[in-house]
């Protein structure tokens, strides 16, 4: 299997002298970091659809081998609940164009509120809209989505469901499509200030992680996404998954002056 890690997300104020370096402008990290990681969870796309401008200096930044995945807003999936979202459905895809031949994925993380009951007619006519082009893992947290019916629905129509360890949902991690696609996640308890620095240690859980992903057989792709808020700094724990996985160690700047300051 094919196995993609990166990270959820790159602008945070805590990588700087720790991930970048230290006086690099915050309007290079981009740039940076995709000189280390090879794809990106666009984690800002939930929050609000991104200006064209914004998006073209991402492509701009990076290589054509570079991969992006981006989250559907939070208007389409948490305030109308996949129900008549056709407008925002356009806008949101436009505004990707400069990048879409970089975009991997587009995930449709749902509310915890949102049952699969619910959800199943609006993502039928949903997907009439959707293009081809892309994946669309679907990240649903009521428990109904690990049911057996949702379960057959989603490999019927060969939709992946996500597998996640996020407080609060307990996730089977059931195989339902032909990619995997994993957010590791993790609880609020770190806040956004302590990022850039393991401030929760789980190794033991990263190691299962990877055990779990090496016995996995017939699945080509994989694509895992890690949270600051899983162990305090995500670049660390995507090299630690790699590292399990037999995958080259990446080293960033932190990681540079700390061998330095060995001699």
């Amino acid at each position: 299997m094919n196995i993609k890690i990166g990270c959820t997300g790159w602008s945070y104020e805590g990588w700087s002298g720790t991930f970048y370096p230290k006086n690099l402008e915050n309007s290079k990290w981009l740039k940076y970091y995709s000189q280390i990681f090879e794809i990106t969870e666009i984690n800002s796309t939930f929050y609000k659809i991104s200006a064209q401008e914004i998006v073209k200096r991402w492509n701009k930044d990076t290589s054509i081998h570079f991969r992006f995945t981006a989250k559907f807003p939070s208007i389409i999936t948490h305030e109308k609940r996949l129900d008549r979202v056709n407008s925002e459905i356009f806008s949101f895809l436009a505004s990707l164009s400069p990048i879409h031949e970089k975009v991997s994925a587009l995930v449709l993380q749902l509310p915890p509120s949102l049952s699969f009951e619910e959800a199943k007619p609006r993502l039928d006519e949903l997907f009439d809209l959707l293009p081809d082009n892309f994946v669309y893992p679907i990240e649903g947290r009521h428990e109904s989505w690990f049911s057996e019916d949702a379960i057959e629905y989603l490999k019927q129509n060969r939709h992946c469901l996500v597998w996640n360890k996020v407080a609060g949902v307990n996730n089977p991690m059931p195989i339902t499509s032909n990619y995997l696609y994993i957010r590791l996640i993790g609880d609020r308890s770190i806040s956004d200030s302590e990022f850039g620095r393991v401030v929760k240690n789980k190794d033991a859980l990263v190691a299962n992680w990877a055990k779990k992903l090496e016995k996995i057989k017939n699945i080509p792709l994989g694509i895992v996404m890690i949270n600051n808020h899983f162990e305090g700094f995500s670049p660390h724990t995507a090299n630690s998954l790699r590292m399990k996985l037999g995958m080259r160690e990446l080293i960033w700047e932190g990681k540079k002056q700390k061998t330095l300051g060995n001699f």
